[in-house]
C-alpha cells in the first residue's frame, strides 16, 4: 500500500510539502520531501529538527515503540483515547456493513488511518494533510458539525462513559468521530466550542478513576497561566469536569517547534 499526502500550514494554508507513506505486510515507514516553492521562500523553516532544510527525499523507518512519521506530523497523531475511539468506530461500522451486505475492507487500521482521521478543524499544531483528492483529513461528511457547542458537554460526556463502558452504540460513535483529539493521554476527552466561538478542551472523568483527575488538569493550567506562561481562560461544569482554553493568537493553528 502506498500513499502521497500533503502537507500544508495554517488556515491559509501554504504548501510545505508531501509525506509519502508506505506499508508492505506489518511494515510501514514514510518520507517527507519539502516543497521546492517552500524551500525557496524566505520565511522557510524546518518544520522539525530531524527534517533539515535540503532537498530530496527524507526517510524514516517505524521503530516497535515509535510512529511511521517523523515527530511533527507524529505528534498530531490521535492519543490513546483518540485511538480507542477511532478503532471501536471503524468496527462498529464494518460490522454494519456486513450486516447490510455490503462487502467491507479487512485490513487492520493502520499509521496513516489513524493520522487522517484525527480532525481537521482541531487537529494540534499548524500542520494539515490533504489527501490525493485535495480534501483537508479529517473533513467532517456532509451536513456535520466538527467540535461541538459547550452545550453539548453532557452528550459528549454520555457518550464517552459509553465507550468506556463497551456499551457504545452507532449513535454514541458518530457524535464522537473525528473529534477526538491528539492532546496526549488516556483519559477521555475532546474539543468542543465555547461561548465566544473559541476552541476548548473538555475532559472527561473516567469510569475507571474515583477521584475527578480531570481537575488536576485544570489546576495545572490555573498556575500555568498565572505564572505567565500561557494564556488561559478556565471554567468548570461540575466537580468533574473540566473546560480548559488556550489561546496565544489571533488562529488556533499554531506551529511549535
Amino acid at each position: 500500500m502506498k500513499r502521497t499526502i500533503r502537507v500544508s500550514l495554517g488556515d491559509e494554508p501554504r504548501l510545505i510539502g508531501t509525506v509519502r507513506y508506505a506499508q508492505e505486510g506489518a511494515r510501514e515507514g514514510a518520507a517527507f520531501e519539502y516543497d521546492n516553492a517552500w524551500f525557496a521562500a524566505p520565511d522557510r523553516f524546518a518544520i522539525d529538527p530531524a527534517l533539515r532544510l535540503v532537498a530530496g527525499v527524507q526517510f524514516h523507518r517505524k521503530t516497535p515503540d515509535g510512529s511511521a512519521f517523523h515527530a511533527a506530523i507524529a505528534d498530531t497523531e490521535p492519543d490513546g483515547w483518540g485511538r480507542r475511539v477511532i478503532l471501536r468506530d471503524h468496527a462498529k461500522r464494518r460490522q454494519d456493513a456486513r450486516r447490510a451486505g455490503v462487502k467491507v475492507e479487512t485490513r487492520p487500521l493502520n499509521a496513516l488511518d489513524f493520522l487522517l482521521a484525527v480532525d481537521d478543524f482541531s487537529r494540534v499544531g499548524a500542520l494539515r494533510f490533504q489527501d490525493e483528492d485535495g480534501i483537508f483529513q479529517r473533513t467532517p461528511e456532509d451536513g456535520k458539525r466538527t467540535a461541538p457547542p459547550l452545550i453539548e458537554l453532557a452528550l459528549l460526556l454520555a457518550a464517552t462513559r459509553a465507550v468506556e463502558t463497551n456499551s457504545e452504540t452507532a449513535a454514541d460513535l458518530a457524535y464522537l468521530r473525528g473529534r477526538a483529539t491528539s492532546l496526549g493521554g488516556l483519559r477521555p476527552k475532546c474539543t468542543v466550542i465555547d461561548q465566544q466561538g473559541r476552541l476548548s478542551v473538555g475532559k472527561f472523568p473516567s469510569v475507571r478513576h474515583a477521584q475527578p483527575l480531570g481537575n488536576h488538569g485544570y489546576r495545572q493550567v490555573t498556575l500555568a497561566a498565572r505564572h505567565g506562561e500561557i494564556s488561559a481562560e478556565l471554567g468548570q461544569g461540575s466537580p468533574n469536569l473540566g473546560r480548559q482554553h488556550v489561546e496565544d493568537s489571533g488562529s488556533h493553528r499554531m506551529a511549535r517547534i
